[in-house]
């Protein structure tokens, strides 16, 4: 499912429905949504508690044995439905985060593992472990972007697709804004050519992500970065417009960070502070 088809909304009407299904079984579902960053684990509670679901909270490798370990399918007393949401950014690369001994066998556990593209290596992580060690568990993958390279194939792991929304789906339904290509302007294409030529003499022969990531490319780029979306705001009058930098290497992200903050972070905050600035408006009692 591409971006903004609301695979945590997913995650939340599956509950709804397995919840019922197992129970005509006789069988106590107990269902876990695993996210690999703090600020996933932020999101997917906050839309999981406006849905009216129930949200316990696991960032540690000892509490996710915790839970584990429950007899209970929920921890909540009210009994409403729950989804148990496991941040694994602390302990995914940790190959025994759990054993077959710590799950309680009466449980059936259902995994929904969210950006699987990204976070789960089949050899040896917590993908790994969850496989080994709970055999009998369903493991859901829900990703935009599925692996499907030699080495990783999302399908080797959690078998065919249930279901697929694309790009363009998402467009056509309002969802996604569609993206539009953009020429850099001719004067900082020929800026942005002479930085990776003086680059090249100064290095030598050198893998094109450095090159990419050498100061004299990334300040430039940067510098036109900025001044296009500073015209776009003027151009459109509307100072509320944001953006998002996708940069070539996690290398190339720091320096343009580093870079930034050098050399606009403070003029940034002191525009906004006077354009903030006014009288206080008067509090009336």
């Amino acid at each position: 499912h591409t971006q903004g088809s609301g695979k945590t909304a997913l995650a939340y009407y599956n509950v709804q429905y397995l919840v019922d299904y197992f129970q005509k079984k006789e069988m106590i579902p107990k269902f876990y949504f695993i996210v690999d960053r703090l600020d996933l684990l932020i999101q997917a509670k906050r839309e999981f508690t406006a849905r009216g679901l129930m949200v316990y909270i696991v960032d540690s490798k000892d509490d996710f044995v915790k839970s584990i370990k429950t007899t209970t399918a929920i921890h909540n007393h009210s009994g409403k439905p729950e989804i148990t949401v496991v941040n694994i950014q602390k302990f995914s690369e940790d190959a025994q985060v759990v054993e077959s001994k710590d799950y309680d066998i009466n449980i059936q556990r259902v995994y929904f593992l969210d950006e699987v593209h990204r976070s789960y290596n089949p050899k040896g992580s917590f993908l790994a472990n969850l496989n080994q060690s709970d055999t009998n568990a369903i493991k859901i993958g829900l990703t935009g972007t599925p692996l499907i390279s030699k080495d990783y194939y999302s399908k080797d792991l959690f078998g065919d697709y249930i279901h697929k929304y694309y790009y363009n789906a998402s467009i056509a339904d309002g969802y996604t804004l569609r993206l539009i290509r953009e020429e850099i302007a001719t004067d900082y294409k020929v800026v942005l050519k002479e930085a990776l030529d003086k680059i090249k003499v100064l290095k030598g022969d050198i893998e094109k992500k450095k090159v990419f990531a050498h100061p004299s490319f990334v300040e430039p780029m940067l510098d036109y970065i900025v001044k296009d979306f500073e015209n776009s705001r003027l151009t459109f009058s509307d100072a509320s417009i944001g953006g998002m930098v996708v940069c070539d290497s996690s290398d190339q992200a720091k320096e343009m960070f580093e870079i930034f903050n050098e050399k606009y972070a403070l003029n940034y905050s002191i525009s906004n502070d006077l354009q903030n600035a006014a009288d206080p408006e008067p509090d009336y009692d």
